[in-house]
Formats: structure tokens, C-alpha cells, sequence
């Protein structure tokens, strides 16, 4: 009941705020273009001009420092997803027998690569990556096999993506099939 009162409550505040906000936008566009038709026509098309031009070096400004910062955090992503796949990689190649293990048995130098993963989880992945993660522990709780096969397939995707690589033109699974002896097996 009272999560409901407060949803409420900031629904309302947040139509009034985009209602305030749209029509001071529109009363500033309307009394620009009044100002701009009050001017010399060539005055208004330098101003014009002027404007575009800086809203232009602001947006080439922003985009050239959001592409440094992802660029300066790749190699910490990409150390993170190492984790990830040299413990797929280990469970693959039978140094760890999943059917054996439960919160209470595992052992400490697993216990130890699972929490350096999900603290570089935590501190580097997007989180696209993060939602796939949780899905792919709840799929392994389950232990159905060919659903842990789609979520880890999901997860190297979301992996993909956060390091800029294009998944467009891969089917589901693709990614999961490199890794198995009959790439048929999960069709």
C-alpha cells in the first residue's frame, strides 16, 4: 500500500517536471525564433551559424572524452572477463566436477577466483554483462545443461558488446558452439 502511495507521488512529480521543462523549452525555442525574425537576416544566420557550430565542438568534446574513459577501462574489462573464461575453461576440461560442488564444498582456490570475478564484475562490467552474469549462476543452480549452454552463450554476447565487438550477424548459441566437440550437439 504504501509503495504504492510513493510510486504515485513521484509518477506525479515527474509528469509536472517534464510538463514544467517542455514548456520552458518551447517558450525559449518560440522567443529565440521570434528574436532571430527580428534580426537583420544575416546577423540571425551567423548567430545561427555560431550556435550550431558550438553545440557541435560541445557534442565532439563529449563524445571524444566518453570514448577515452571506455578506452582507458578495456583493459580492466578485459582482465575481469580472463577471469570468466579461464574458470568456464577449467570446468571444461574436467578440473572441476560441477555435480560435486555446493556452496559448502568448494574449494578455496575457487572460492577465491569466483570472488576476484565478481568484484571485477562489480567495479568494470557493464550492465548488460552483470544482468547476464545473475542469469547464468540462477541457470546453473537449475542444472539444465542446454539452458546453462543459451545463458553462457548470453553472457559471452554481453561480453562481446561491452568491448565494442558487433554480435549482428551471430545466431544464438554460435558463441557457445566454438566450445563444444560437436558444434551440431546444441541445435
Amino acid at each position: 500500500m504504501r509503495a504504492s502511495l510513493m510510486y504515485k507521488k513521484q509518477l506525479i512529480i515527474g509528469l509536472i517536471t517534464s510538463a514544467i521543462l517542455l514548456g520552458l523549452g518551447w517558450l525559449f525555442i518560440s522567443t529565440s525564433v521570434a528574436w532571430l525574425k527580428s534580426l537583420d537576416s544575416a546577423v540571425a544566420a551567423s548567430l545561427v551559424t555560431a550556435a550550431l557550430g558550438l553545440l557541435g565542438l560541445w557534442y565532439a568534446q563529449w563524445h571524444s572524452k566518453s570514448r577515452d574513459i571506455a578506452e582507458s577501462h578495456r583493459e580492466s574489462k578485459i582482465a575481469v572477463y580472463s577471469t570468466f573464461f579461464d574458470l568456464v575453461e577449467k570446468f571444461q576440461a574436467g578440473g572441476v566436477e560441477a555435480s560435486n560442488l555446493g556452496e559448502s564444498n568448494l574449494p578455496d582456490w575457487l572460492r577465491s577466483d569466483f570472488a576476484k570475478l565478481n568484484r571485477g564484475l562489480i567495479l568494470w562490467a557493464s550492465p548488460k554483462v552483470i544482468k547476464a552474469w545473475l542469469h547464468f549462476r540462477a541457470a546453473t543452480m537449475e542444472g539444465d545443461g542446454r539452458n546453462i549452454l543459451i545463458t553462457m552463450d548470453q553472457m559471452y554476447r554481453a561480453i562481446r558488446e561491452d568491448l565494442g565487438n558487433s554480435n549482428s550477424s551471430l545466431a544464438s548459441g554460435d558463441l557457445i558452439r566454438i566450445g563444444l566437440k560437436d558444434p551440431n550437439e546444441l541445435t
